[in-house]
């Protein structure tokens, strides 16, 4: 097992299909303040696509159907890596059943991932699939739906959500 791999998969959280009520804050209630306080910037499109491409890629290697993105999802998945950054934290989302309220659906849930060794979107992939927690969560059939949200702090942490969504 290669290196960051096998530190990545150190800090991965146990994934789990989280359904708490807790608020958490998107995008437009977060501070701007908070962020450049600790030097935060989004991963960018770029990266949560390619993130995104190698969840689908490891699904369709089993028979599944690819994973279709989803805007609304997006902003919470967005929110969620966001608020780790801000918080320096790796937590499950709290709020997990706003994705019911707002984006409607059967079944959700999250992995996260927190991380120096996760820049490049392949590794942190990996890792994931290395666990079997996560492993279980990627290439759950009744998943149709998914959003990466990414950020990174000054020191070159990542900070990665992705939520999946069962229409």
């Amino acid at each position: 097992m290669r290196a960051p791999v096998r530190a990545g998969l150190a800090q991965l959280a146990v994934a789990a299909a989280l359904l708490a009520t807790c608020p958490v804050p998107t995008h437009a209630t977060a501070s701007r303040a908070e962020a450049g306080d600790r030097g935060l910037r989004a991963m960018g499109e770029s990266y949560e696509s390619a993130v995104l491409q190698a969840l689908e890629r490891r699904r369709e290697r089993r028979g599944l159907r690819g994973l279709v993105p989803s805007a609304c999802v997006d902003a919470l998945a967005e929110a969620r890596s966001r608020r780790m950054a801000v918080r320096d934290e790796m937590v499950h989302y709290p709020g997990l059943s706003k994705v019911f309220g707002r984006c409607g659906g059967a079944r959700v849930g999250e992995i996260i991932a927190r991380g120096r060794g996760f820049r490049d979107p392949a590794v942190v992939v990996r890792a994931w699939m290395e666990s079997p927690t996560h492993h279980e969560v990627i290439v759950r059939p009744s998943y149709r739906q998914a959003a990466v949200g990414a950020w990174r702090d000054e020191h070159g942490t990542v900070f990665v959500s992705v939520i999946f969504r069962a229409p």
